[in-house]
């Protein structure tokens, strides 16, 4: 439950070696770079190096070749030292073979839709006998093909029939359209066009002109496409054939370029003077001799450590070191905020209490087995993070499941623990606020180990979930359940002016307290009035906070018994054995309570816990690490 150590490390050698220095201990290497520049802002003398990266333009290049290529971005050592100008070849050889290539398939393919398309068109004319070239070449007469809407053929074919000027043919009808031919005479088309026209009559144009009959010109015509299909699919094998004969070369020139463009990158980060550059980065402790001894194989150079909590201005970068169970729940904690590097990292403590909070709310052996089940679908099959988490909360689930007797509603079973029985409602109401007193005492105990880590007397003392508060809300319960139940009446002076009194005191006295053990002379500057007017109103706040607080642990009780409900209420609707309805109220509850459920831990993780000792705002821990399966930032 700790953020690993950092040690800031401080690299100063001669310019010249820069390059190979950023190659064999900068990149890939566990360090995280911070600005020297800043870092050394009080060292004159000092200016940021050169910018500018003469990889980025090929590298990016290189990526889109591959791209057109369709070929996933992967590390491949080719084992080659490129030149500029061999790069700018190569590319441009490859840019030329693939551009050809795929232009000649394209050709192919919109003359092959083309040749379809003719097909569909004269598919609706083989009602039509006579030889194409006959009315391609008509010297007196014109000649249309098109289609009418079904109900305007229908109301008008009267019409058209009686006109004298031209003759219809339908060749083709269908439920939503007419299709057919129409002769006129040269002298009358434009006004029988116009006539057409105003009856909705969309003409259908025959880019080519086919020959012989209707059945001849299509047999034609899926030749033509059949062909231009062919070579299509030849065109295409060259392409897949270029692929697998450039990848380890293409692949290889961008594993180059995207290497030495991280190396290069490396600069952003360097001060130099005339002579020498600067180089600042974090590393984990247990890193920083490795990585020691690796820059002192380089003539010239030095190294110096520091440690993290002794670099004033700057904040070290948090590295979390969490367990199996912690690293699942982790992206539930990066939705609150990454830890600060002088916090401890609460993800075990999160997911250990996440898993008892469901187990306790989603208390069914089947069912929860279930919710495993689906979760392990989903973070296996479906690379899900989530599914993990649902796994567990469902393995959590079955085991208060066995605890409860319950298995897929059915509370008679296996014995247990039977949430409705024998006044266990109140009793599981109370055994919830009673967790949830100790889950707030262990939030306080993680912030007083936080107040002990950052050096911050009010964390550690004073505040409100610091040890006032600790002994103030434990003296309170401890004071309210004794004293009703009868055990012993603990509402005396000698209990409640050191339990209850002095805690109060502490709290509102909590900002000069602090700085007066911090030895900090302006504790002597602040207003009485002040302090005593806002301390008053905090301290209303406060208590008023461990009451909500308290209480909104009944929920997990609460979950356990609408739980049980909701399933009462499937087995009722299911009668005698009504398999169909209890597999549906199954699911239902599985789903529809899970969700809830998983919404309502989240809340108290979140509000009732972590709001007392997080504050989060962590820096995240970034190497600079090469995923050869992405493609670069521009």
């Amino acid at each position: 439950m700790s953020v690993e150590s950092m040690k800031l490390l401080t690299i100063a050698g001669p310019l010249e070696q820069f390059d190979r220095v950023a190659a064999a201990c900068i990149v890939d290497q566990e360090i995280h770079l911070e600005s020297a520049l800043r870092l050394m802002q009080d060292v004159r003398g000092l200016r940021p190096m050169n910018g500018g990266n003469p990889y980025a333009a090929p590298l990016h290049r290189g990526e889109e070749l591959a791209s057109r290529l369709g070929l996933p971005l992967s590390r491949v050592d080719g084992g080659q030292d490129w030149t500029a100008d061999g790069l700018s070849a190569y590319f441009d050889a490859l840019d030329g073979k693939i551009r050809g290539l795929n232009e000649s398939r394209t050709q192919q393919l919109q003359a092959a839709e083309q040749s379809r398309n003719i097909i569909s068109e004269l598919e609706r004319l083989r009602g039509i006998s006579t030889d194409l070239n006959d009315l391609w070449n008509m010297t007196y007469a014109r000649f249309r093909f098109g289609y009418f809407p079904r109900e305007t053929y229908d109301s008008f074919a009267d019409a058209i029939a009686r006109r004298e000027d031209v003759f219809f043919f339908p060749t083709n009808v269908e439920a939503r359209r007419v299709y057919g031919v129409y002769f006129t005479t040269k002298n009358s088309h434009e006004q029988v066009d116009t006539f057409f026209n105003s009856l909705h009559f969309v003409r259908i144009r025959i880019e080519s002109s086919p020959e012989g009959s209707v059945d001849e010109a299509v047999r034609d015509m899926d030749a033509r496409a059949k062909a231009a299909e062919g070579e299509a699919q030849l065109l295409s094998d060259q392409l897949d054939a270029l692929r697998q004969e450039e990848r380890e070369k293409l692949l290889g020139a961008v594993t180059y370029l995207r290497y030495h463009k991280e190396c290069c990158d490396v600069r952003r980060y360097a001060a130099c003077s005339q002579e020498m550059f600067y180089l600042c980065g974090w590393v984990p402790a247990d890193s920083a001799a490795a990585l020691k001894e690796k820059l002192d194989a380089f003539q010239g150079l030095s190294c110096v450590l520091d440690d993290g909590t002794d670099v004033s201005g700057v904040t070290p970068p948090t590295k979390l070191k969490s367990g199996l169970l912690g690293k699942i729940f982790r992206p539930f904690l990066e939705l609150y905020g990454l830890p600060a590097y002088n916090e401890t990292d609460p993800s075990a403590f999160m997911a250990l209490s996440y898993c008892l909070f469901f187990g306790i709310m989603f208390g069914d052996l089947g069912q929860g087995l279930g919710l495993a089940l689906i979760g392990w679908f989903l973070w296996k099959r479906k690379g899900q993070w989530l599914g993990r988490i649902i796994t567990c909360c469902g393995l959590a689930g079955a085991v208060f499941g066995c605890a409860y007797g319950s298995v897929f509603g059915f509370e008679d079973l296996l014995p247990g623990f039977k949430v409705l029985e024998d006044g266990n409602v109140m009793t599981i109401l109370l055994l919830s606020v009673g967790l949830g007193v100790v889950m707030i005492l262990l939030a306080m105990a993680i912030n007083i180990k936080n107040g002990i880590r950052q050096r911050d007397f009010e964390k550690i003392f004073f505040g409100p979930n610091g040890a006032a508060g600790a002994v103030f809300y434990a003296g309170l319960i401890l004071m309210a359940v004794l004293t009703l139940t009868g055990t012993v009446n603990l509402i005396t002076p000698a209990y409640i002016i050191p339990v209850i009194v002095l805690p109060l005191a502490a709290m509102l006295l909590k900002e000069p307290l602090s700085k007066l053990l911090a030895r900090d002379p302006s504790w002597k500057e602040i207003h009485p009035g002040e302090l005593l007017g806002l301390g008053f109103f905090e301290l209303f706040e406060t208590l008023l906070s461990y009451l909500t607080n308290t209480l909104s642990f009944l929920r997990v009780g609460a979950y356990a018994i609408i739980h049980v409900g909701l399933m009462l209420v499937v087995r009722m609707m299911a009668g005698s054995g009504n398999l169909v309805v209890l597999a549906l109220g199954n699911l239902f509850v599985m789903g529809f309570e899970g969700f809830l459920v998983g919404i309502q831990v989240l809340r108290l993780e979140f509000y009732e816990l972590f709001s007392r000792f997080y504050s989060d705002g962590g820096i995240p821990y970034e190497p600079r690490r090469i995923d050869y399966t992405t493609r670069s930032a521009l």
